[in-house]
């Protein structure tokens, strides 16, 4: 039996030295949610929204309105000003409840110093605690940076090429043969324990 997911918040130490506050999303997040949305450059807008014009209302409404065994969301803030720097969610597929699509957004500032891989952790944590065996997302092909944070997240990862996008699925646990082969690979000190603590990326 599936249980909703436990909250964890984190102070997250990236690449760059800075400092963010990953934690669940709340409702009352939705203003934040909105501005971090309008700041996000047209590139990233597109590869987010596959559009350079999205519905923005209803965006938001999709990042903030969650409920833990349908829908779950992460934003991360800024430790200098409080504003929101990213956004990560995921939602069950209505007729496959085992799995979830999901979805992420950093703001362009905070890109390439490995938030998306800490985003990425939380929400297979998330994701696991809640019943959900497969999480899959629908990558734009130029999406390079994407592409390689699921690549790099430890777990075994499947692509299909489908017209105009990358489809990307990856468990959210691990098979005790791959498990032993990750100890093997990666010494302690090079695992990030996703989902609780101070974590560097």
């Amino acid at each position: 039996m599936s249980s909703p997911p436990r909250h964890h918040e984190a102070d997250v130490v990236l690449r760059d030295g800075s400092t963010v506050h990953v934690r669940p999303v709340r409702a009352d997040d939705a203003p934040a949610v909105h501005a971090f949305f309008e700041h996000l450059s047209p590139r990233s807008i597109a590869l987010r929204f596959f559009s350079s014009f999205p519905d923005l209302d209803r965006a938001v409404r999709w990042a903030t309105e969650v409920e833990d065994q349908h829908r779950y969301g992460l934003v991360a803030t800024s430790s200098a000003d409080g504003r929101v720097v990213a956004h990560a969610g995921w939602e069950r597929e209505p007729d496959r409840p085992g799995r979830a699509e999901i979805a992420f957004a950093i703001a362009d500032a905070m890109q390439h110093n490995g938030l998306g891989t800490i985003l990425l952790g939380q929400l297979i944590e998330a994701a696991a605690q809640a019943g959900v065996a497969v999480l899959s997302a629908e990558v734009l092909p130029q999406n390079h940076r994407m592409l390689h944070v699921f690549r790099d997240s430890g777990f075994p990862v499947t692509t299909r090429t489908l017209p105009g996008v990358v489809l990307v699925e990856l468990p959210t646990s691990l098979s005790p043969a791959v498990l032993e082969q990750r100890q093997r690979c990666d010494p302690p000190s090079n695992r990030a324990p996703f989902g609780q603590g101070t974590q560097s990326a």
